[in-house]
């Protein structure tokens, strides 16, 4: 009889074991097929990257409501620049670490003022047209001479392509550098945020549908500087909202899921050639 009882006990606790793995299994980040959260329709082929996140300099900020800023909030310009950086940086971290390791060097365990300015020191910016973008050719330099003409008139060229701020890496050992540092394989660099005021349909601005619009401009890497992602990340507020603590809560999170998805967009294209190749090669035939 004890015999018996021993036995299911036994049955009993390894069963219960097993249940517990399945559920540590789930919630790792380790599984192939990792739930994105908000983004749910999109699944990660592979959520083992560890992500570095670069915030922007504080000089590539472009605000053009500093005046409501102050208002609402006493902050002078540049506390309000560093609560957005802040609260931009934490919106990318939440939206990001739901799914892969991701390291702040502004906030935590892991802030560095000394590694964000090695960084800044060995990199640039470049302005380059948002992928997907048409090119505008602007006006034609019909005779090939270097003189703009057209209809007959002299024209200085406007180019209206949609362009972002893309980070121009001057020292070639940089991402090498910060691979060793913090063994992380992408990252992601805030190039530029630019919260401006925009054409509205009313001139109500206590009207929820009078808004300002925000930009990110960023550029995603990996260890070996191939690019995943680029370009802008657009959203809006009401123009009523003046505190940049709730402007970040409130609406960086949507900047952070854009990015967030494209970035995941980026993964899966890359490993499409991969996919393919892989099928070319099992699919020839075996050598005779």
């Amino acid at each position: 009889m004890n015999k018996k009882l021993l036995y299911i006990f036994t049955c009993i606790g390894l069963i219960a074991s097993l249940h517990v793995y399945a559920q540590s299994n789930t919630r790792g980040v380790n599984t192939a097929d990792t739930s994105l959260g908000r983004l749910g329709t999109l699944k990660s082929a592979v959520s083992t990257h560890k992500i570095l996140l670069i915030p922007f300099y504080s000089k590539m900020c472009m605000v053009e409501i500093g005046k409501d800023v102050n208002q609402a909030t006493k902050l002078d310009f540049d506390e309000m620049v560093q609560q957005f950086r802040t609260q931009l940086d934490l919106a990318i971290y939440n939206a990001f670490r739901k799914d892969y390791n991701v390291i702040s060097l502004l906030q935590g365990r892991y802030r560095s003022d000394s590694v964000i300015n090695y960084i800044y020191g060995s990199t640039g910016y470049k302005y380059d047209m948002v992928p997907g973008a048409t090119a505008d050719i602007g006006a034609q330099d019909k005779n090939k001479s270097g003189n703009y003409i057209q209809n007959g008139q002299l024209e200085v060229p406007v180019d209206y392509t949609k362009r972002f701020m893309n980070v121009n890496i001057s020292n070639p050992h940089l991402v090498s550098a910060l691979y060793r540092d913090y063994h992380t394989d992408t990252f992601v660099f805030i190039n530029e945020l630019d919260i401006k005021n925009v054409n509205n349909v009313t001139e109500n601005i206590s009207d929820d549908t009078y808004r300002r619009e925000v930009d990110v401009h960023y550029s995603i890497i990996d260890k070996d500087k191939k690019s995943i992602a680029k370009g802008l990340a657009t959203t809006y507020f009401p123009f009523r909202e003046n505190d940049p603590k709730k402007i970040g809560e409130k609406y960086f999170t949507q900047i952070a899921d854009i990015i967030l998805k494209n970035y995941i967009q980026g993964l899966t294209s890359l490993s499409q050639p991969q996919k393919k190749q892989a099928m070319k090669s099992n699919n020839s035939p075996s050598p005779q």
